[in-house]
């Protein structure tokens, strides 16, 4: 039943949820694991005290909770960034004057250097990061990220973003994001933590490129198309994980 109604999303979101709650969800416990105890006493009391939340890895939805509420609509922009269709390349360039997501992790980090128990800098970034290693986060704008390319999955109407955000991820682990998110932080690797974000956000291009190579009107998608991806989103979520947790011990580490 769980799953039907998350095919059932598919078909009607308009929102981008990059990785969906339970893929947000895993990267941030996935983060977590890989981050050294006094970093992760400090989050865990962070999220403690803004008390919305059980967790640091729960709390990684903030950033797409607050959406319904319009006071927030400032911060929608920052969760993708689009490039035109013959572009090849994102640089800063790429980001807006209001901002995308590129712009959002410098921000955010640049509040939490300043001041580390700033609880909402924190859920942003730890958010923002996420999105940007979702390939559809770094999409084209005409297609509004893939939410516009409509697919059938599994018989269901769907569209490109949705499959990307939940679908594949809820097919592979129904809604254990910690279970999942515990086995990533085990198979990732530190050497994958360097780099910068626009240089991350140019693996998710290249990607994004590909998914639309892949991509025929009509197409109807279904276990094969798990197959192939799902290693995809798994590296995507440990390589996220690592970089994340590098920046969060860089500011909360001993």
């Amino acid at each position: 039943m769980y799953r039907l109604f998350g095919l059932l999303l598919l078909a009607f979101t308009s929102q981008v949820h990059a990785w969906g709650f339970t893929g947000h969800k895993a990267f941030c416990e996935a983060a977590f694991d890989l981050t050294q105890p006094s970093t992760q006493k400090a989050l865990s009391a962070i999220a403690a005290k803004q008390g919305e939340y059980h967790s640091f890895a729960e709390a990684c939805t903030w950033a797409d909770d607050i959406k319904k509420d319009h006071k927030w609509d400032w911060s929608k922009h920052l969760h993708y960034v689009n490039i035109a269709h013959n572009d090849h390349h994102l640089s800063a360039s790429d980001c807006p004057k209001k901002g995308c997501v590129l712009s959002g992790i410098d921000e955010m980090q640049a509040k939490l250097k300043k001041d580390p128990q700033d609880w909402q800098a924190l859920f942003f970034l730890a958010h923002f990061v996420g999105d940007l290693h979702q390939p559809m986060h770094v999409s084209y704008a005409d297609d509004w990220g893939g939410n516009k390319t409509k697919v059938s999955f599994f018989g269901k109407p769907a569209n490109l973003h949705g499959i990307w955000d939940y679908g594949i991820i809820e097919h592979l682990i129904g809604n254990d994001w910690k279970g999942w998110g515990d086995q990533l932080a085990s198979k990732a690797s530190a050497a994958d933590a360097s780099g910068t974000p626009a240089q991350w956000g140019n693996e998710s291009l290249q990607l994004t490129q590909q998914i639309y190579q892949g991509y025929h009107e009509n197409a109807q998608l279904g276990q094969a198309y798990i197959d192939a991806n799902a290693p995809l989103i798994e590296q995507r979520i440990e390589k996220g994980a690592e970089r994340l947790a590098k920046m969060l011990d860089a500011i909360y580490a001993n």
